[in-house]
């Protein structure tokens, strides 16, 4: 069999990790040594040029920009119609019921809920639940009728008693939060002992899509490349919604790592799925991302996904 060109493999390799994400999160978990296997003359390079790097210059010029976008498209597009919002819920219930002592539990929280249809799904199979947004624009009309509790809500200030809750859980939205460990300690003020949290959330900030703009800029780490300025530069020229920098709370890996470990928890499950598709850009632009972090997994880790068991 003749060997596929070079050009193609990174190709390939990325469709198997958009696959495996499409996949159940357990078979998705289990690709992911292959994909990293599959990437390992990359990393190894990426990582040599980024711990011998000495960070400077930490931007690119802006003239760059222009050049980088040309070659690349934003990832594939998430879905906020209908019949993606629904399925979303009911892919998203399904994995929660599957997790150990969900099924058995009865009364579940939703923290960043937006459209609510992830406790539609739950509602639906029996379960008691209630979401909670800081906006209501987003809340579904199908979420209502199947009989959600939707609530505007501060998720850092909750109005619930202590041990309310079975479970609390999160989507997207713990990079989100402004002060996440203040929210982390409200879901552990209103689950009951013995309960479970269950997180999943991402891109990360020092991940290729952590700025969340890739719709307007879809150039992997462009906040770690180009100064604020420049990116709105580029919005404004090209007749863009400007980025609202306020939108993700610019959290690191070690951070989220390091509150997880500080919280009686006990851990049940705990994963970190990555994204190495774009190892070239930290190995041709690698003064750029040492300016930014010391530690290359901020670079590669794109999701946390977690369950936890209340202390009792």
């Amino acid at each position: 069999m003749e060997e596929a060109p070079a050009r193609l493999r990174p190709r390939v390799v990325r469709q198997l990790r958009i696959a495996a994400e499409k996949l159940p999160p357990t078979w998705g978990e289990r690709l992911q040594p292959a994909y990293r296997l599959l990437r390992t003359f990359e990393l190894r390079k990426a990582r040599r040029q980024f711990e011998s790097s000495e960070g400077l210059p930490a931007f690119l010029p802006e003239e760059e920009l222009e050049t980088l976008a040309c070659n690349y498209l934003p990832p594939p597009d998430y879905g906020y119609d209908p019949t993606a919002v629904g399925s979303r819920g009911n892919k998203r219930a399904a994995q929660i019921l599957a997790l150990p002592g969900m099924s058995e539990s009865k009364s579940f929280l939703e923290l960043g809920c937006w459209d609510g249809m992830v406790c539609a799904a739950l509602q639906q199979t029996g379960k008691v639940t209630t979401g909670v947004d800081a906006r209501s624009t987003g809340f579904d009309q199908r979420a209502r009728d199947a009989g959600v509790h939707l609530g505007c809500m501060d998720a850092e200030a909750l109005e619930f008693p202590p041990d309310n809750f079975d479970v609390a859980f999160s989507y997207n939205a713990f990079e989100h939060f402004r002060h996440p460990d203040r929210v982390l300690t409200e879901m552990l003020r209103v689950v009951k002992p013995g309960g479970l949290i269950w997180l999943e959330f991402g891109p990360l900030y020092l991940s290729p899509y952590g700025e969340h703009v890739y719709r307007n800029i879809p150039v992997p780490y462009c906040s770690l490349l180009w100064p604020e300025d420049v990116l709105n530069n580029y919005t404004s020229r090209h007749g863009l919604p400007a980025i609202d920098y306020s939108h993700v709370n610019r959290w690191r890996l070690e951070q989220f790592r390091a509150l997880l470990r500080s919280v009686p928890m006990e851990p049940i499950r705990y994963y970190e799925g990555l994204n190495l598709d774009h190892l070239n850009l930290i190995s041709r632009y690698s003064s750029c991302f040492k300016a930014k972090t010391e530690h290359f997994e901020d670079l590669l880790v794109q999701t946390i996904r977690a369950l936890f068991r209340i202390a009792s």
